[in-house]
């Protein structure tokens, strides 16, 4: 008789992984063998199949033919093609959220505005700049009023997030400049919104979107001109 494991286990073991993932504490390009994440999370293989499963549904993980789990290693035009989508998507809900923000979205944004403050005169802290750059973005998907634009933003941001953990948080990368630059944004786009400034906010957002997928776009771009410089000369000898 097969084995039946619970669901809540399995939505425990999926959550888990996700967020190692998303964290990036499993790098883009790293092997998952089931037998050793079982063992580190304390539960049995089955769960962990599972979770690997729905993982590579969601485009995290990728499956590869006799070979196992990996954490999907997006190319510079894979990540193109994600942020102008995302782009879409959130100049619209900037745009909706200018027009139908109500009084505790107004509060909400205006508190998220002193913290922001707050953080960038700490732009060591990382992983509280990260936090707070999602919490923007998902106030402003709230903030529409369109649940079904903030559902796609949503799911849309589970493989944006592997890109915005890279661009905050990895220290080859991040720096002061970029911090102050990613702040001064933000301010401008929540004051625009506050300020029910439809078209401002939609073009404020644009632009921060694509500002952020150019420095992705050269840094993995970067990184897959090395990966080819080194397999060449590896067939090369």
């Amino acid at each position: 008789m097969a084995t039946i494991i619970p669901e809540p286990l399995i939505d425990s073991v999926y959550a888990r992984l996700r967020d190692l993932i998303l964290s990036n504490v499993f790098r883009a390009g790293q092997k998952l063998v089931d037998r050793d994440l079982a063992e580190q999370l304390g539960v049995s293989r089955t769960p962990v199949r599972e979770a690997l499963g729905r993982l590579t549904m969601m485009g995290l993980v990728e499956a590869r033919s006799r070979r196992g789990y990996y954490v999907r290693q997006y190319t510079a035009e894979e990540m193109t093609d994600l942020y102008e989508f995302r782009k879409i998507l959130e100049m619209n809900a900037a745009r909706l959220a200018a027009q139908n923000a109500e009084p505790v979205h107004i509060r909400e944004f205006e508190h998220i505005l002193i913290k922001s403050e707050r953080l960038a005169a700490d732009s060591a802290n990382h992983a509280k700049t990260v936090k707070l750059d999602l919490e923007i973005h998902n106030l402003i998907a709230r903030a529409s009023g369109n649940v079904a634009l903030y559902q796609a933003i949503h799911n849309l941001m589970d493989k944006v997030m592997c890109f915005i953990w890279v661009d905050w948080v990895d220290a080859s990368v991040a720096d002061t400049a970029s911090f102050a630059a990613a702040h001064r944004e933000h301010k401008g786009l929540i004051e625009r919104i506050i300020a029910r400034d439809a078209d401002g906010a939609a073009e404020h957002l644009g632009a921060h979107i694509d500002n952020a997928r150019e420095g992705l776009a050269t840094m993995l771009q970067a990184r897959d001109d090395l990966r080819n410089v080194v397999l060449a000369e590896t067939a090369a000898k």
